[in-house]
């Protein structure tokens, strides 16, 4: 009977230590899934931290934008509003700058006015080729 007990308490022994490293393998696995589920539920709070951030900047930019059209309507509108004048040539700076204009290049001299260019020779001169 006691070779019986010690066979029995061998084999409960082993049976134990197969059992405590199940029970390890088991607790590692809870761990890494633990692990894992804290990770994923931080990705899930940063996301709708991000989507709060995001709606505020896409807000913020229409807001932007419909600003910055609006001064562009502004503009243009008075650009387009402006009244159409041609009082440039009357005014009395223009008036003067053409009088002396007048004077530098009197009526009867309009021949003088232009003259061609004179005839520069370029760098085949005398070798035969013609420039084309």
């Amino acid at each position: 009977m006691s070779a019986l007990i010690a066979r029995l308490a061998s084999w409960s022994l082993i049976a134990l230590a197969v059992a405590g490293v199940v029970i390890w393998g088991l607790w590692g696995r809870l761990e890494a899934a633990n692990t894992k589920l804290d990770a994923a539920n931080a990705v899930i709070e940063q996301a709708g931290k991000d989507k709060v951030a995001n709606a505020k900047a896409v807000q913020q930019l229409a807001q932007k934008l419909t600003d910055t059209e609006t001064k562009v309507v502004t503009v243009t509108e008075k650009v387009y509003a402006a009244p159409v004048t041609r009082d440039c040539a009357q005014s009395p700076a223009m008036r003067a700058a053409s009088d002396g204009l007048r004077q530098l290049f009197p009526v009867g001299q309009t021949d003088d006015r232009r003259q061609p260019a004179p005839a520069v020779p370029g760098p085949n001169v005398g070798s035969g080729q013609s420039q084309r």
